[in-house]
């Protein structure tokens, strides 16, 4: 029997990143703009089966102080459906709680269908807008 996904050291290559965000669907960036934001932000956490291979991730971007934002919550879909994104979650909130500045405003967006996952860690519906640089 296959050992589980466990949580992982290594951060993910931009090679990485991008084919998980790929296969599971999320749409690409350029190799450029992957490598800048992987290298900018303040927490990730890397699921990896026992091959080494990168499932499942999640990343907080932000400053740090009053501003922080949940992003790439990205389960492939091989292993979607098994509890992964929760665990994600969990993970980026425990290390939110012990590492943010008190007050510190945590927002992300999360896409049709995935509410109640984040729900469940205390998020809140709020008016919001956003753009992509073109």
């Amino acid at each position: 029997m296959a050992k589980p996904p466990e949580f992982s050291d290594r951060p993910a290559s931009i090679e990485e990143y991008l084919t998980l965000r790929e296969d599971a669907g999320m749409g690409g960036y350029k190799f450029e703009a992957a490598q800048r934001g992987l290298a900018n932000g303040l927490h990730g956490v890397w699921l990896r089966d026992e091959t080494g291979r990168l499932i499942a991730m999640g990343r907080l971007v932000g400053d740090g102080g009053c501003f922080a934002q949940v992003t790439d919550i990205v389960v492939h879909p091989e292993y979607q459906r098994r509890g992964f994104g929760k665990r994600i979650m969990t993970a980026l909130m425990d290390w939110a709680e012990g590492n943010l500045a008190e007050g510190c405003y945590v927002s992300l967006i999360a896409d049709p269908g995935a509410e109640a996952l984040y729900e469940a860690f205390g998020f809140e519906y709020r008016t919001g807008m956003a753009r992509r640089i073109s």
